[in-house]
């Protein structure tokens, strides 16, 4: 019993909710490599086995400027789906603002999708609260959900490199020490 009430709380703080799962169709479309994990403390990174566009789509950002994934494209985009409810999202937070602040004049993005159904109400003070400087998008028609959804947890990251292909993928928090690598070995890459 004691080992499965551990299970439990490790799935739950791994990721948030298991409310959506993916398709038949996404899993085959989804067909991933696991990486060398470089922290244990992080969710796993999956490389994308065959390089394909990310699929492209249109927002107003919550300061109300537009944002256009295909005109990201010669930049390293990370993608972050999450929702202030969700404490890994909570946690990974701070190396999420870290990585934009350390990276963003070197052509990388960090774009926020909260999935937050209050909107404004709980996401601004989340912005406040973690001093969040990266771009966010609250998701409340489904834009990106349409396109990058269903998830099967949150928070779920996508890092997309500079010719605008999916890379890498993760369900669950992810770290600094798991990500930096990553982030700077596809800034590496000519566009």
């Amino acid at each position: 019993m004691k080992y499965v009430l551990l299970s439990g709380l490790f799935v739950f703080l791994t990721a948030c909710g298991a409310e959506q799962s993916e398709s038949p169709q996404q899993m085959q479309n989804s067909k991933s490599e696991r990486i060398e994990q470089l922290d244990p403390t992080s969710a796993p990174l999956h490389a994308a086995q065959n390089e394909a566009p990310a699929t492209d789509f249109e927002v107003s950002l919550l300061s109300g400027e537009p944002f256009r994934l295909s005109d990201q494209k010669g930049k390293v985009v990370l993608i972050n789906i999450w929702a202030t409810w969700c404490p890994p999202c909570r946690e990974e937070t701070p190396d999420l603002v870290d990585l934009y602040e350390k990276y963003k004049d070197e052509g990388y993005v960090t774009l926020g999708v909260s999935i937050d159904e209050q909107g404004e109400s709980v996401v601004r003070p989340f912005i406040e609260e973690y001093d969040v400087t990266y771009p966010m998008y609250i998701d409340t028609d489904g834009t990106v959900m349409e396109k990058y959804g269903p998830t099967m947890g949150i928070p779920t990251t996508y890092i997309i490199g500079r010719q605008g292909n999916l890379r890498y993928f993760a369900v669950g928090a992810l770290t600094n020490k798991e990500l930096e690598p990553r982030i700077k070995e596809l800034l590496a890459e000519d566009s």
